[in-house]
């Protein structure tokens, strides 16, 4: 899987690099970090264990409704979009964003394929 990562970290790059986002990663479920790139004063453990905590919050939330979980979230504040949307079943993409466009919504489903991709 090194190879994996590596190619998972450019795709992240480049990312970041296209849509201006400040943060973004490929976390598994349990919120182990597989690949990212973010600020230098980041703990990639915390925002990888928050983001998948808040996934499964929501997961059981709709659980709870008896409706199908979310397969992509969005939290908008005036600090910025988070977004959340699945990868496979094991893993998914979280990023931080300034503002949701059309762009960015066409760079992550790019994202999604490569990464998809990558990963089997």
């Amino acid at each position: 899987m090194p190879v994996a990562v590596d190619a998972l970290r450019k795709l992240l790059q480049d990312f970041n690099g296209r849509t201006g986002a400040r943060m973004s990663a490929i976390v598994s479920r349990s919120g182990v970090p597989v690949a990212w790139v973010l600020p230098d004063d980041a703990q990639v453990d915390n925002f990888a264990t928050m983001a998948a905590t808040l996934l499964g919050a929501l997961e059981v939330i709709y659980a709870t409704m008896k409706v199908h979980a979310p397969s992509h979230v969005a939290v908008e504040s005036d600090g910025g979009v988070l977004s959340i949307r699945e990868v496979t079943g094991k893993m998914f993409f979280v990023a931080m964003t300034q503002k949701r466009s059309p762009a960015l919504g066409k760079a992550v489903e790019e994202l999604l394929t490569k990464a998809k991709g990558l990963l089997g």
